[in-house]
């Protein structure tokens, strides 16, 4: 059956569920790239963001010292941040939100990033970087699955 925007309709029935939160985490220690989401002045803002799971949850970037992320990381401020997959015949997806706060790094948070695997690369790969952490204070996931 072809659906009203030219698309196929999918053959198979999918199924969504809840992500338990210890299943959140490990999706978020395989992922590279999310979105913060803020209120400003002009309304909401979603920007794309390079990170890395550390020790206790905490999610690392980098971003531009002058650029709006750093300026909410200066004022410690609530955000959402948001991850997703898709695989590309959408026969698995998820995705996982969390509320939490940003904020430049303590001496915790300056261990943990050292213990990184791999650095967070900013985006877009700004030569003039300084690492935040987000700290997540809720987290809920969904998984979409096609039999």
């Amino acid at each position: 059956m072809t659906m009203p925007d030219g698309l196929d309709e999918p053959a198979e029935p999918a199924y969504m569920r809840t992500l338990p939160e210890e299943e959140c985490y490990k999706l978020l220690g395989v992922s590279t790239v999310g979105r913060i989401g803020f209120v400003s002045s002009g309304g909401v803002q979603i920007l794309p963001v390079g990170f890395r799971l550390g020790d206790e949850h905490r999610l690392f970037m980098r971003t531009s010292s002058d650029g709006t992320v750093a300026r909410l990381a200066r004022d410690g401020a609530s955000v959402g941040f948001e991850v997703d997959y898709h695989a590309n015949d959408f026969g698995i997806a998820w995705s996982v939100l969390m509320n939490g706060t940003v904020s430049f790094l303590d001496s915790a948070a300056t261990e943990a990033y050292a213990r990184l695997r791999l650095q967070p690369v900013p985006w877009p790969g700004l030569p003039d970087s300084v690492a935040i952490q987000f700290v997540p204070q809720t987290i809920s996931g969904r998984g979409l699955h096609r039999h």
